[in-house]
């Protein structure tokens, strides 16, 4: 029987391959690896977080942070405990920009890499508003947040553009309103049949090293998203969640069960944790 390509890199040695976006979010995680202060037996990957979920399916990654409800999509992934981006109430970086009241809305504009936030918005509008929205994808986003009908799902580091007279909702804002619960934006998947002791280790070091130099993240980081450095530290401390806490867990568990009642998942998806 032929070897597959995991096998094959585990008896050969190779490095394995994580993935993670560069937004602001991530950089507790991914500044002391990008700045070498942290020893890594893996190669890293940075994408956009849909790109990031589709080289795992690929095979292309061992390991990755891709989006909450791509978790559902992939078979037989596992979530690595203490690591999540997730927010309790407002997040500041996945806003709905728009021209009415969330009530009226009938379009949305949506960035591409934006695979959980759309998912999000599309819970939020069956469940709780009942009722549906058409999306339009994107890859520029700027000129979707003038032209756009209705309203324009913004996410990342574009969130903190001016939102230019409109409406304003903050999805997990709206998530915490409706369920008392926080929202998980992104998780720590492992492939299947991947063993990633070493590397989880690594990423425990990196981010316990990050959590504790925020401030010099947040000065280094905060200009290349157009944001003072305290609101880059109110961010990063007050409103990120890296833990992925027993309450995380709690709304994951009912975002995924909301996903596929309302078809936005084709299956509902069990969360299985990587205990490596």
């Amino acid at each position: 029987m032929p070897l597959t390509d995991l096998a094959r890199q585990y008896l050969l040695g190779e490095r394995l391959r994580f993935g993670c976006h560069d937004f602001l979010n991530s950089q507790p995680i991914v500044y002391p690896i990008k700045e070498g202060l942290v020893d890594t037996p893996f190669e890293t990957v940075f994408a956009p977080p849909g790109e990031l979920a589709d080289m795992l399916k690929g095979g292309e990654l061992d390991l990755a942070f891709i989006p909450a409800v791509e978790y559902a999509r992939i078979h037989g992934l596992r979530i690595v405990p203490g690591f999540s981006i997730a927010a309790l109430g407002p997040v500041k970086t996945v806003l709905l920009f728009s021209k009415h009241k969330i009530e009226e809305i009938e379009t949305v504009a949506v960035d591409h890499r934006s695979r959980t936030s759309v998912s999000l918005l599309r819970v939020l509008m069956a469940e709780f508003y009942k009722k549906e929205v058409e999306f339009a994808i994107t890859r520029d986003v700027h000129d979707f947040i003038d032209a756009a009908e209705d309203a324009t799902l913004v996410i990342g580091d574009e969130s903190f553009r001016d939102a230019r007279g409109r409406h304003v909702y903050d999805l997990s804002e709206l998530w915490h309103q409706f369920t008392g619960l926080p929202f998980v934006f992104a998780v720590l998947c492992v492939a299947p049949g991947c063993e990633a002791r070493d590397a989880v280790a690594a990423l425990r070091r990196a981010k316990e090293m990050g959590m504790g130099i925020r401030d010099e993240i947040c000065r280094d980081s905060a200009v290349r998203a157009g944001i003072t450095v305290e609101e880059c530290r109110d961010y990063l401390i007050n409103r990120i969640r890296y833990d992925l806490t027993d309450g995380d867990i709690k709304g994951l568990k009912l975002f995924l069960e909301l996903a596929h009642k309302h078809q936005v998942v084709p299956a509902f998806a069990p969360v299985v944790f990587y205990h490596g």
